[in-house]
C-alpha cells in the first residue's frame, strides 16, 4: 500500500488534512466535484465513440453536449457515481490519516499491525475504497464497457491484497497477522459495501432488459 501511497502523494495530502483548515476543505469539496463532473464527461465521450451496448438505447435524448447524448436516467446514474465518490474520498482521507499513525521513521515499513478504526471490519480497507472509487464511477456510466472494467477493477484490487499479504504483511507480522486473518475475515469489503456494489451492478445492467 506504501507505493501507493507515494505515487498518489498521500504524505502532501494528508499534511494538509492535518492543518484543519475548513475553508481549504470547502474548496476541496467544490474542486472534487467539478473534477468529477469534468471525469464523468470525458469518460462518456470516449464510450460515446466505442461500439457498446448501453441501457436504455432507445430512449429520447434528453439533451447533448459535443456529441455526448444523456437522457434521464442518466441524472440517476451520475448522482449515485458523485454519491460514491464523495464517500469514497472521504472515507480515503481518513484511512491515509490512520495508515500515517503506524508509518515508521524512515516512512517504508510499518512500526505496527492496524487492527482498529477500518482495519477491524477489513484488512485492506484502503483497495476496498479504491473500488468503491473506481467500480462505483465505471458502472455509473451506463455503459456495459463500463460494467467490464469494474469487473477487472475488482480483480486487481482484490490480487493486490492478496500479493501484499503474502509477501509483505505476513513476513513482518508473523503470527500476529495469522491471528488478525481469523479474526477480521473480510479482505476489502463489509458484507454491506459488497450488497451495495451488487445492487448498482444490477442497477447498472437493468436497462439491459427493459
Amino acid at each position: 500500500m506504501r507505493k501507493y501511497e507515494e505515487k498518489l502523494h498521500f504524505d502532501k495530502y494528508y499534511n494538509k488534512l492535518q492543518e484543519n483548515n475548513v475553508l481549504q476543505r470547502y474548496s476541496g469539496v467544490v474542486w472534487g466535484i467539478a473534477g468529477y463532473v469534468l471525469l464523468y464527461y470525458f469518460a462518456r465521450y470516449i464510450l460515446a465513440y466505442i461500439p457498446d451496448f448501453r441501457p436504455w438505447g432507445d430512449i429520447e435524448t434528453w439533451f447533448a453536449v459535443g456529441g455526448v447524448r444523456f437522457i434521464k436516467a442518466d441524472l440517476v446514474y451520475f448522482t449515485f457515481g458523485l454519491i460514491l465518490n464523495c464517500y469514497g474520498t472521504v472515507r480515503l482521507s481518513k484511512i491515509t490519516v490512520q495508515n500515517h499513525s503506524a508509518r515508521s521513521e524512515t516512512g517504508h515499513m510499518p512500526q505496527k499491525l492496524l487492527v482498529n478504526g477500518f482495519y477491524a471490519k477489513v484488512r485492506h480497507p484502503m483497495y476496498g475504497t479504491f473500488i468503491i472509487l473506481q467500480a462505483g464511477f465505471m458502472l455509473s456510466l451506463r455503459s456495459f464497457a463500463g460494467m467490464i472494467i469494474a469487473l477487472i477493477v475488482i480483480i486487481i484490487q482484490y490480487s493486490n491484497a492478496i500479493i501484499e499479504e503474502k509477501k509483505q504483511l505476513k513476513p513482518i507480522f508473523g503470527e500476529e497477522y495469522n491471528v488478525y486473518i481469523k479474526n477480521v475475515s473480510c479482505i476489502l469489503l463489509t458484507r454491506s459495501q459488497i450488497a451495495a456494489l451488487v445492487l448498482a451492478a444490477l442497477f447498472s445492467a437493468a436497462g439491459f432488459v427493459f
